[in-house]
């Protein structure tokens, strides 16, 4: 079992308070065992009125099956409009196969 890098990028806009902000991210990710994961992330917010808020980000994700995942992270602001610090758990599950289950048990096959 090789370690496995991985580079993300993500340009996301989003409307908390119906002022639109640009968030752009750079994810580092390295691959540490077969289900545990580590990543060092550039968080940067811009609105479209007012100061950029920039964060570095670092944390970790286990998988505790396919399905789901804890992780936890913690955060350190870069600019003035940035939280000094921001910590972090969640737990994820996902739902992908629920409904495509569902789906093909309703459909009748034909013949």
């Amino acid at each position: 079992m090789g370690i496995e890098w991985n580079v993300h990028r993500i340009l996301s806009s989003l409307d908390p308070t119906s002022k639109l902000v640009t968030e752009a991210t750079f994810v580092i990710e390295k691959k540490v065992t077969e289900r545990a994961d580590l990543f060092v992330e550039y968080v940067g917010d811009y609105p479209e009125n007012g100061s950029p808020a920039h964060l570095l980000n670092w944390g970790g994700v286990y998988r505790l099956t396919r399905n789901q995942q804890v992780d936890f992270h913690i955060a350190l602001g870069l600019s003035h409009n940035a939280p000094s610090y921001i910590v972090g758990i969640g737990y994820s599950v996902r739902f992908d196969e629920l409904f495509s289950a569902r789906r093909s048990a309703s459909i009748a096959p034909r013949n």
